[in-house]
């Protein structure tokens, strides 16, 4: 490390910055990262530190043990340049002047996010991942993404106003740097250390994916696709997976914004095999509903809970089956302002090959309404794999009008979709509900509604919800409903990140800083998490918005008095203390009456 000073004089002075040249061997190139550390002045020039280096040499005047590996390669640097004079006088300087009598520390956000640090050992993780000096950064721009949910260019002000890992402002340059050092290996490795203490959790596990619209031009990840905020831009898909007691986050990563999400669960569940993790039961939406992804789940024995979309003739079948057990007053379930009518079928998921007289081989799966195995009567067919699982179907009045709505609307864009291209065919989800005909001599076709299905259909099937699972502790329709419910936390984790976290939008210009950057993201959605479910086990503390958490937070402080070695914390709020008291957080306000009435001789040692 050395320091350089800007030859040109801005307004009477030149600034002097602490920099480094650093080889990277993934780009191939040297990066110098630099870091303001103050100015010189007046005649003759004379160095002058700004915040950022004054609070270090606070920090080693008063307990040289906290300054970290940075904060001390850094004073080294500046006391070679220097001179060890620059200790005494800056130590002195204000109180020289007249000019410093107190000096206010906003501690407020260290405080909270420093005891999540803690808890869940963050700071170690990263740490072991990252570098010191690199995870300082995450964690300090983590912390602001918390606080305010504003772009990370916009956090140089709030980190020098509030105490953080990194110990000042970041400037944008400093920023990318950040984001370009944070390779894809060390990402990995955070996500292995951090899935490692939820190996051996019973808790049940969600997944989702959601859109994150982007502005910017080079990235090969995005792409047009189905966009859940309607932006007219180009998307990120966005892979999530969180606890569903807690719905901490656990790993994330992006995707191409045109894959569709039923084609993401193999390979996230390939990537955390290769992380050393296999979630305790996975929970998902109807959007991942496949044959081939049941199957692979099935294969390599994961636990799962999915809801299945009501289009397979096999689900139609166990539902017309069980309609006299599910429509019986035993079956009645309510929960709610909805009553349910239940039942669940015991069935058995058949993977077989047949072979043609050919010679060509080809693989299916049917799904059987039997808790017995599958007894094979065809020579041509030979079973592969079997495996039991247990339908659960739940019919509601008041979903019937709903369902039929959308699937009035799902019918006609495929209908349309047939329409404009004369050479397409109906998808296996709507070909029983269209006749395609040509006649011989006619250009085009005539595709014309099935009615006498289409109204079958919405008679027998609509208003009704499937859920399949392997899952033994799930052994009822009333508790697939049960667990189902909880995918509520992993919505409200995207709807936090985006409207709250600056997620909606992204603007970054290479993959491997989008990947960086919601990373970040993550970190930041992980201190949300712990402070939301805490604040909402706490009754004074359960209504309170985010913005009136922070805004009390950001409000606490403590004094240090001139010539005084022990700081002065003023005494906190009603609602700053119920904060504190659901997060675990103890304050040392009452320490100066102590130290008062020491002084006075009030108590006697």
């Amino acid at each position: 490390m050395h320091i350089v000073e800007n030859g040109k004089i801005q307004a009477g002075k030149i600034y002097c910055c602490a920099c480094e040249c650093l080889w990277d061997p993934v780009n191939k190139k040297y990066k110098k990262p630099s870091i303001s550390v103050g100015t010189l002045d007046g005649n003759p020039l004379a160095f002058k530190p700004n915040n950022y280096f004054y609070k270090i040499i606070s920090r080693y005047n008063t307990d040289p043990s906290s300054l970290d590996e940075k904060s001390n390669l850094i004073l080294n640097t500046v006391v070679k340049k220097y001179g060890k004079d620059i200790l005494t006088n800056c130590q002195n300087r204000k109180e020289q002047t007249g000019m410093y009598t107190a000096l206010a520390d906003f501690i407020g956000p260290q405080l909270v996010f420093g005891s999540i640090t803690k808890k869940y050992s963050l700071d170690d993780l990263l740490d072991k991942s990252f570098g010191e000096q690199i995870s300082s950064l995450i964690q300090s721009l983590a912390w602001f993404l918390a606080s305010e949910g504003d772009a990370l260019v916009n956090s140089d002000s709030w980190l020098e106003h509030f105490e953080n890992p990194h110990g000042g402002p970041i400037s944008s340059q400093d920023i990318t740097r950040l984001l370009d050092s944070m390779s894809y290996d060390d990402i990995m490795h955070f996500y292995k250390q951090w899935l490692a203490s939820y190996k051996n959790s019973n808790d049940k596990i969600l997944y989702d994916l959601t859109s994150i619209s982007y502005y910017g031009k080079h990235s090969n990840l995005a792409a047009w696709g189905h966009n859940r905020d309607n932006d007219k831009l180009p998307q990120v898909n966005y892979a999530l997976l969180c606890s569903r007691n807690t719905g901490m986050p656990l790993f994330a990563w992006t995707l191409d914004g045109s894959i569709s999400d039923v084609k993401t669960l193999m390979n996230t569940l390939q990537f955390l095999e290769k992380l050393d993790y296999k979630p305790n039961c996975l929970m998902m939406d109807r959007g991942f509903s496949s044959d081939e992804n049941i199957t692979f789940m099935l294969k390599q024995k994961h636990t799962f809970l999915q809801a299945m979309k009501i289009s397979s003739n096999w689900i139609k079948d166990i539902i017309s089956l069980g309609r006299k057990e599910r429509f019986m007053p035993e079956s009645m379930y309510e929960v709610g302002n909805r009553t349910y009518y239940i039942n669940s079928t015991p069935c058995r998921w058949v993977c077989l090959a047949k072979t043609s007289k050919r010679g060509k081989r080809t693989e299916k799966t049917i799904v059987i309404p039997q808790k017995s195995p599958y007894i094979n009567s065809d020579d041509d067919v030979e079973v592969l794999a079997q495996y039991s699982c247990t339908l659960h179907v739940l019919f509601c009045q008041d979903l019937v009008g709903k369902h039929r709505d959308r699937f009035m609307k799902e019918l006609g864009k495929e209908h349309k979709r047939l329409m404009d291209d004369d050479t397409s065919e109906p998808s296996k989800e709507f070909k029983n509900f269209f006749i395609v005909t040509r006649k011989k001599y006619q250009r085009g076709r005539t595709i014309e509604y099935n009615m006498d299905y289409i109204l079958n259909y919405q008679d027998t099937h609509s208003g009704h919800i499937c859920f399949l699972s392997n899952d033994k502790t799930i052994d009822s329709a009333e508790m697939a409903l049960k667990e189902y419910s909880t995918r509520d936390y992993i919505e409200k984790d995207f709807d936090e990140m985006k409207n709250d976290l600056d997620m909606k939008r992204i603007r970054v210009h290479t993959d491997s800083r989008m990947e960086a950057r919601l990373f970040i993201q993550l970190i930041a959605e992980i201190y949300m998490r712990e402070i939301r479910v805490a604040l909402n086990n706490s009754p004074e503390c359960m209504k309170l918005t985010r913005s009136q958490v922070f805004n009390k937070v950001k409000a606490i402080y403590r004094v240090k008095f001139a010539g005084k070695y022990r700081y002065v914390y003023p005494s906190l709020s009603r609602d700053q203390r119920c904060i504190f008291n659901a997060l675990g957080i103890k304050y040392p306000e009452l320490r100066l009456k102590w130290i008062h009435l020491k002084n006075r001789g009030d108590l006697r040692s």
